[in-house]
């Protein structure tokens, strides 16, 4: 199953895949293929209704490993066909200006200047973290994005700019290909080091409820609120993926009604 799926799938979204695969293992570690029946698939989703996102993926993967199974004459049925998936609530976290500046007071400096960079290109972390020194010049950074293979050059702006210098100038034992680099060993980066980083930075922030990836949202919300070009920057080919990631929503202002007894006063 994996050797036949992974050349179709882009590297995060099989990650992805694979924490999904994890959690079919402990739950159907005991079962053969054709004793996994329909029930079981929505007692799993049911069980994992707390995290519909999560589940929904679960869900996915193995209706895509029964497809396959069924191909192959392993089962003779789909025990996933007919499950509905949980409705995913869209997430509408907004980071303001005063929780981003204390996310990155309480963080190091190799942090800081990643979540500042995902900040100001508006990219995907893994986009930002692919980093090359050979993408930067004068022009500004060009990106190949991972998830939608858009090509996209960020012009460079001052903000860039001193950014760009300040990362150059962390302490490197070894300078590896990547603008963002393990400190000991030059190697690019983990999106699962920036992760678990940004949530103790959060914690220690006394910011809740914000993620990684709100870092993106943020950025695009405030490109829009600034008059620039939100789509272009998050090199979205659809207007509506963009609207997605707009969270500074304009706040409509509208009249009430009077109260009867003042219209009669009016009236007499």
């Amino acid at each position: 199953m994996r050797t036949r799926t992974k050349p179709a799938l882009k590297p995060n979204t099989l990650k992805q895949y694979e924490a999904a695969c994890e959690r079919l293992k402990e739950n159907f570690a005991d079962f053969e293929p054709r004793e996994v029946l329909q029930r079981h698939v929505v007692a799993l989703k049911l069980h994992m209704a707390e995290t519909p996102n999560m589940s929904n993926r679960v869900i996915s993967v193995l209706r895509a490993v029964f497809t396959y199974a069924l191909e192959h004459q392993i089962v003779d049925s789909n025990p996933c066909i007919g499950v509905r998936r949980h409705l995913e609530h869209k997430r509408d976290r907004y980071i303001t200006h005063g929780e981003f500046q204390a996310i990155c007071a309480n963080s190091s400096d190799n942090m800081r200047a990643i979540y500042e960079m995902c900040y100001l290109t508006g990219q995907r972390i893994g986009d930002v973290l692919a980093i090359r020194l050979a993408d930067i010049s004068t022009d500004g950074i060009a990106f190949k994005q991972e998830k939608t293979n858009a090509r996209l050059l960020v012009q460079m702006t001052q903000d860039l700019e001193e950014l760009i210098a300040r990362v150059k100038a962390l302490p490197r034992k070894i300078r590896g290909l990547t603008l963002f680099c393990s400190p000991r060993g030059g190697k690019p980066v983990h999106y699962s080091s920036v992760k678990d980083a940004f949530a103790i930075s959060c914690r220690k922030a006394g910011v809740e409820d914000a993620s990684l990836h709100d870092l993106r949202a943020k950025s695009l919300s405030d490109t829009d609120d600034q008059g620039n070009d939100a789509q272009k920057l998050g090199g979205h080919t659809d207007a509506k993926m963009t609207q997605r990631y707009l969270r500074l929503r304009k706040i409509n202002k509208a009249t009430p009604p009077r109260l009867f007894s003042t219209l009669d006063k009016v009236s007499n």
